[in-house]
């Protein structure tokens, strides 16, 4: 992460600054047109607490899906495992979303949101979350070595996928009866559940952490196969 921004004025401070200014412009713009009733303090804080983890996981996805490129000197040169890299960029946005869930703790109090004990069950949704995008950053990695296409559809598919849940608009606009379908969406419940916790003190519900184990177990064990078929082919294409 420091690396990222060597040489800038700031360094590291532009992972704070670019959200921030982020949700100053999603804020005023969506609670000036369609924040749906709500105040605007309410929709900083519910824009807030779900566009900060979403930001974490898409760069996770970027950065992760890049590792193998990015350290094919070392791939080349010497015999360790190819997922070391993969997993040292998910602990990165692991700890980058650890600052972002402090810094919306003090931030809950000044818009009014309603943190209590379930607040204990953030650091364990922030591992279920970068968990889940282990097993995408894995299977993402070996792919845009052999076909490197990939890095730039996942510039379109990525800003795209986060439309198609309520991170930025909010979640009232969506018709009741659709709103089941959102946990097919695999982010959805880890996003919803940091999001409950931060607004409302809310423990997600026993179904809910079961969606979520079951998307985090799928997709590490379907990115570990993928490394494990595609390893000895992606050594030989870098």
């Amino acid at each position: 992460m420091r690396f990222r921004y060597a040489g800038t004025g700031i360094g590291v401070f532009w992972n704070l600054v670019h959200p921030l200014a982020e949700i100053i412009i999603y804020t005023i713009v969506f609670s000036l047109l369609i924040s749906g009733g709500m105040r605007e303090e309410s929709y900083a804080l519910y824009l807030t607490s779900g566009l900060l983890p979403w930001r974490t996981f898409a760069d996770a996805i970027f950065q992760g899906s890049n590792a193998f490129s990015q350290n094919a000197t070392y791939l080349k040169r010497l015999a360790i495992p190819t997922e070391i890299f993969v997993a040292k960029v998910a602990l990165t946005s692991l700890f980058l979303l650890g600052l972002y869930l402090i810094f919306m703790i003090p931030l809950s109090f000044v818009f009014g949101g309603q943190l209590g004990f379930s607040i204990i069950l953030l650091p364990v949704l922030a591992i279920f979350l970068h968990g889940f995008a282990l097993g995408i950053e894995l299977v993402l990695a070996n792919l845009q070595v052999l076909f490197p296409d990939i890095r730039q559809i996942l510039q379109f598919l990525v800003p795209l996928w986060s439309w198609t849940m309520p991170i930025i608009y909010p979640e009232q606009i969506i018709p009741s009866n659709l709103k089941p379908f959102l946990y097919f969406n695999p982010p959805y419940p880890f996003l919803e559940s940091i999001r409950n916790i931060i607004l409302y003190n809310r423990f997600p519900p026993i179904f809910v952490w079961i969606v979520m184990g079951i998307w985090t177990l799928l997709f590490l064990s379907f990115g570990s196969w993928v490394n494990y078929q595609l390893k000895d082919e992606v050594r030989d294409v870098i």
